[in-house]
This record gives C-alpha cells, sequence and structure tokens, in this order.
C-alpha cells in the first residue's frame, strides 16, 4: 500500500471520528477538551475541535490531490485508455461497410447506392422466400416486379420498372439526403416484416 494511502486514510478517519463526536456529544467532547486544555470555556474548546477538523479535512485533501511521484493513477490510466478500446480499436465493426456504404448511398453517390439497393434485393427475396415459402426465384421475380411488399416506397426502391410516387420525388428533389434515407429505412423495415421479424 502507497504511504500516501494511509496517511490520507488515517487523517480521514481521524477527522470523521472527531467531527461524528463533535455532532453526537458536543457536550462530552467540551468537558474532556477542558479537561485537557484546562481551564478553557466549552465553547472555546469545541471551536479548536472544529478548527482541528478543519485542518484534518484540508491535510487530507491536500494529500489526496497530490501524487507521490507525479505517477499517473489508475483512474487516469483508465480514462486515457479505457480498457473496451483494447479490443475496439483493433477489430473491424459489425456490417461497417454496410453503414459507410448507406451513408455514401445517402449522400448521393450512385455507385454506393446501386450497392446498396443490390444487398437489399438479395436480402428482400431470400425474407419473400421464407415468409411465402416460395422458391428463390420466384421470390427473386416478386422483388424485381415489386409484388414482394404491400410498401410502395420499399417496392418501387428494389424494382426497376417500378416508379416512386409524385411525393416521393418531390421530396426527392427538395431534400434528397433525407428521401434517400427514408427510403432506404422503408426497405429495411418491410424485409423486416416480409421476413416475419414484427411478429
Amino acid at each position: 500500500m502507497r504511504p500516501r494511502t494511509v496517511v490520507f486514510g488515517t487523517v480521514g478517519l481521524l477527522a470523521t471520528a472527531v467531527a461524528v463526536a463533535l455532532v453526537v456529544a458536543p457536550a462530552v467532547v467540551g468537558e474532556s477538551l477542558v479537561a485537557v486544555l484546562g481551564s478553557v470555556a466549552p465553547t472555546t474548546a469545541l471551536l479548536a475541535g472544529s478548527l482541528v477538523v478543519g485542518l484534518c479535512a484540508a491535510l487530507a485533501g491536500w494529500l489526496g490531490g497530490r501524487g507521490t511521484d507525479g505517477a499517473a493513477s489508475a483512474f487516469d490510466v483508465a480514462g486515457d485508455s479505457p480498457p473496451e478500446a483494447v479490443t475496439a480499436t483493433e477489430g473491424r465493426l459489425v456490417a461497417a461497410d454496410v453503414d459507410a456504404a448507406i451513408d455514401d448511398a445517402v449522400a448521393g453517390d450512385d455507385a454506393a447506392m446501386d450497392a446498396v439497393t443490390e444487398r437489399l434485393t438479395a436480402a428482400a427475396a431470400t425474407a419473400h422466400a421464407i415468409g411465402a415459402g416460395v422458391s428463390q426465384e420466384a421470390a427473386r421475380r416478386a422483388v424485381r416486379a415489386g409484388t414482394w411488399t404491400d410498401d410502395a416506397v420499399a417496392a418501387a426502391l428494389l424494382a426497376p420498372e417500378e416508379p416512386q410516387s409524385l411525393v416521393a420525388r418531390l421530396r426527392l428533389w427538395l431534400d434528397p439526403e433525407s428521401e434517400r434515407r427514408r427510403r432506404i429505412r422503408r426497405t429495411v423495415d418491410a424485409i423486416e416484416r416480409v421476413s416475419g421479424g414484427d411478429r
């Protein structure tokens, strides 16, 4: 155990004991101090005791705040390099590439949007095949035709021949990023519903 910890703990314990004694039995403490200090008024003795407690608290705070050799405490080390950072910086986050592709697609990157719709098309076909109990090929045809879901926005995003509604096209013109994100979100939600995720 470090000397600073021992001193800090001892001073803190003494200060706490004196403070408790002053609160619980001030008359007894005052009489004891009078007996020790001689002919001193009890209020003066209590004031002296309070001063001792204050000095102990100040000393404890000073000792607690300063380092013995300038070394960082365990708390400082954990704050600068948290334990979870050991693996978080080394490994790749799950689906980080998908998130990056979606962000690029929302920002207006056509190649990224093609990659995202390709992934969503595959996911929608699989979900429809499972949810409707049809073959993978029949599910792919349903996705291309836009009949795999009741959500017109999701259907139009994945069906080349299905146009988006006039309102959706107007939204894309006014706020392209929000509209692209809305279309992707609606499609993801539709895939989840078709696969039975909302049951």
